[in-house]
């Protein structure tokens, strides 16, 4: 059960950790293109339309996948006994997300890019 439990907080935690950032970058965008802080692509940073709506955007997935996250990896715990194979199976996930989001807002921006 101890192990089951690792496994649904990592979940929690890396869903979490999502959901924050999405939030911030929500009600928080930044105001300027920079190089440090909001959804930070060659593309992006091309203009400022490009910048706001690639951080938007990108704070919305993140939020969504942050809570796809939390569920599909309590689901895996419960699922898979196994802690390690759990564990590796909820880290691709978050992985899984991120490559999502990235190629999801990209594909948007050039979406908009186009229409420029």
């Amino acid at each position: 059960m101890d192990t089951i439990l690792i496994n649904v907080g990592m979940s929690i935690l890396i869903g979490m950790i999502f959901i924050i950032c999405g939030l911030i970058l929500l009600y928080k965008p930044p105001k300027d293109i920079n190089g440090l802080y909001g959804y930070r692509t060659k593309r992006s940073m091309k203009n400022m339309t490009l910048w706001q709506e690639g951080n938007k955007y990108s704070a919305k997935l993140l939020i969504k996948y942050g809570i796809s996250i939390m569920f599909l990896g309590i689901i895996i715990s419960f699922i898979i006994t196994k802690v390690e194979y759990a564990l590796l199976i909820i880290i691709c996930l978050m992985i899984l997300a991120s490559i999502i989001l990235i190629l999801t807002v990209e594909k948007r921006l050039k979406q908009l890019e186009n229409i420029s």
